[in-house]
């Protein structure tokens, strides 16, 4: 389908926009390297549409992950409701001694039949989309935001900014306990089996995102899902990961380790680090491992939802050690601009400049 509007006409939609746009519709069901670079190229234009976008994408792609029909003895009883109304309207006809008629008679007939048997399938429809849209929950968080969410089975997740989780209000005994992630966050799991070697497969805990599924054996883990990467750091416990493609094989997880996938390259790094440097966001701390200062931005720009441009290229591969806060947008570019020795210019546009200083 040839899109028919510009990047600017998706800066202002709102999720019900996207949700009924035709292209958009086309990018979730049916990607294509096309309409891929399209909408990555609306949301860097545009990052304050991040989250409804992903919003709206992770609704369209989930809308129908559980099917949920009516039990057989409802189904039983509307059809007899509709079989007795479809016995009337004849009954109402034959009680009337008529002239024979022309076939527009039979067609007449033909189509209150239709009509009744249309309600049955319109209802039946209408159910269906009651159960899926009601049964479903969302959590999410704006820019600069952390929620602490409690799932049905007693799980808890804390969500980081610009984030969101889609599951099921209820969770069945006997069937796997399953999330969908958009963002970062980190999940401290209820083990239904003390012994992480005898999990059955009813009693997993799958985390889902758009590069890999975690199988989770009981444990503490961080998951970050941003632009083109995936990362998963094991905090405690042990869990499996599945990557979506089928081009890698699974791996088993140790506490301690983080397993960084690269969607653009298809490329898979794993290596050790101290779990709690990498959640720090739960204490509104950014600690990476000798980050640039371009990492440093990427984050920030995911979390906050602002663009930020440094004029001095030179500066963007420069390394900072030491935490950073990130209690506000503000404190964490007044940090950098002291190291930088830049100043902060705040454009209209949304973007933000840092601009070398210039000393009288």
């Amino acid at each position: 389908m040839e899109k028919k509007f510009t990047i600017a006409t998706y800066s202002h939609f709102k999720e019900s926009d996207f949700l009924s746009d035709a292209y958009f519709q086309e990018w979730v069901y049916t990607p294509t390297p096309e309409n891929e670079q399209f909408w990555q190229e609306v949301i860097d234009t545009y990052p304050q549409q991040k989250t409804t976008i992903q919003q709206a994408h992770l609704y369209l792609r989930n809308i129908s992950f559980q099917q949920h029909q009516p039990s057989e003895d409802a189904v039983e009883a509307s059809l007899q409701r509709h079989l007795q109304l479809i016995q009337g309207l004849q009954e109402v006809d034959t009680a009337i001694p008529q002239k024979p008629r022309p076939a527009l008679y039979t067609l007449r007939n033909l189509l209150k039949v239709a009509a009744v048997i249309g309600g049955m399938l319109l209802l039946a429809y209408a159910y269906r989309f009651y159960q899926q849209k009601y049964q479903h929950q969302i959590a999410q968080t704006g820019f600069g935001e952390i929620r602490h969410v409690i799932l049905p089975d007693g799980s808890a997740v804390d969500l980081n900014a610009n984030s969101s989780i889609t599951y099921n209000k209820e969770w069945k005994p006997g069937q796997p306990r399953e999330v969908w992630l958009n963002g970062e966050a980190l999940f401290e799991v209820v083990h239904l089996n003390k012994d992480p070697n005898k999990i059955l497969s009813q009693e997993k805990f799958l985390v889902h995102t758009k590069d890999l599924t975690v199988t989770v054996l009981g444990t503490v883990f961080d998951i970050r899902q941003r632009r083109s990467k995936t990362e998963v750091v094991l905090q405690s416990g042990k869990i499996s990961l599945s990557f979506n493609d089928g081009t890698a094989k699974d791996i088993l997880m140790s506490p301690g380790e983080v397993v960084a996938y690269n969607d653009a390259a298809k490329k898979i790094t794993t290596e050790t680090v101290a779990p709690e440097k990498f959640t720090a966001w739960k204490n509104h701390q950014l600690i990476l491992t000798n980050p640039s200062v371009n990492d440093i931005l990427a984050y920030l720009e995911d979390n906050f939802g602002r663009k930020i441009i440094v004029e001095d290229k030179q500066l963007t591969v420069r390394t900072i050690n030491g935490p950073i806060l990130l209690t506000s947008l503000d404190d964490a570019l007044f940090v950098l601009s002291t190291v930088l020795n830049t100043e902060i210019v705040k454009k209209d546009s949304g973007a933000i400049i840092m601009r070398p200083r210039v000393h009288p």
